[in-house]
């Protein structure tokens, strides 16, 4: 009598989970291997910072003007995605209600 094997799905409750990912055929990366877009928030803002200078400068060819855009529209993604993060925390973190910041 063979055995099956039996899995067992988690429920995913972190939203960070759901960070973009470049795609994978424009990646250098095996199949399956795909880095995440970066490292953290704010190497993905100057990263963009740079392509915006570099989209704004006009100088591009079309094939690579392509190619940074739509990386920075994965830099971008995932800014808003971990901003959106935060804010979920701190709206836990003050009781469901996100309260202004106050300057000081």
């Amino acid at each position: 009598m063979q055995r099956r094997a039996h899995f067992r799905i988690k429920p995913v409750n972190d939203r960070t989970a759901a960070v973009p990912r470049s795609p994978k055929n424009a990646s250098a990366a095996p199949a399956g291997d795909t880095p995440a877009v970066a490292a953290n928030y704010e190497a993905a803002l100057e990263e963009l910072e740079q392509l915006v200078s570099q989209l704004d400068a006009g100088q591009l060819p079309l094939d690579q003007l392509l190619t940074r855009y739509q990386r920075g529209a994965e830099l971008l993604a995932y800014c808003r995605a971990r901003l959106e993060a935060v804010e979920n925390q701190i709206k836990v973190l003050e009781g469901g209600e996100l309260k202004p910041w106050d300057a000081p």
